[in-house]
């Protein structure tokens, strides 16, 4: 009785031995994957009027970039900025989400006429396309045209051309897709002079229509 105890006791610790011989051992742990960061970027936009700004980007573990015109953008790890020039278009494809979340400020805008009628200067024909691609982004603008002359000629005369400048600007406007009843059109002759000179001066800047948006 005694003996078949001993030899059962035997094959139980060879068949654990055996066990422990066929089971492999469990596997050293997975080495974390390096951990790979990302940099920060940094835009710089445009003021509200075109008033200049400028913006200094320091990494924590020293040395600067100074970002000092529109859409200059900086990338930043810890230990390092570098600068680069980027550009509307770009940048608002980028942060596209962002941008229509943004809700859209009053807006100014000029454009000016060339002397006598109705004519835009050559600049302002190519302004005005970009500022009614502007104005079309509001959601439900609420716009004011505003026609101006320089002192040249009569009141009478002046009025009138101001209003057909002030008129021909809102039927772009309208063109663009703004609904005809969010503009007003006024015109108000010479009396309104961007530069101030005596009766009788032709001054370019002041054959003018403003595009006030809001």
């Amino acid at each position: 009785m005694g003996s078949n105890c001993v030899q059962r006791a035997v094959l139980v610790a060879l068949a654990y031995a055996l066990v422990a011989c066929a089971t492999p051992p469990p596997p050293p742990p997975l080495a974390a994957p390096p951990v790979v960061l990302k940099p920060d970027r940094i835009v710089l936009l445009p003021q509200a009027g075109g008033v200049p700004s400028a913006l200094v980007v320091r990494p924590a573990e020293g040395g600067e970039v100074v970002l000092s015109q529109p859409y200059a953008t900086a990338s930043v790890t810890r230990s390092r900025a570098e600068a680069s020039i980027g550009n509307a278009e770009d940048v608002r494809a980028r942060y596209k989400a962002l941008y229509d979340a943004i809700p859209l400020q009053r807006r100014s805008y000029l454009v000016y006429f060339e002397t006598g009628g109705d004519r835009l200067t050559p600049d302002s024909t190519l302004r005005l396309n970009e500022i009614l691609s502007e104005v079309a982004r509001f959601p439900a603008p609420e716009v004011l045209v505003v026609g101006h002359t320089d002192s040249l000629g009569t009141d009478s005369v002046n009025d009138e051309i101001s209003m057909l400048r002030a008129r021909i600007v809102r039927s772009r406007l309208i063109d663009a897709g703004i609904e005809s009843r969010r503009i007003e059109a006024v015109g108000r002759g010479k009396r309104e002079l961007l530069v101030p000179t005596r009766d009788g001066v032709a001054e370019p800047r002041n054959r003018r229509v403003e595009i006030q948006v809001r």
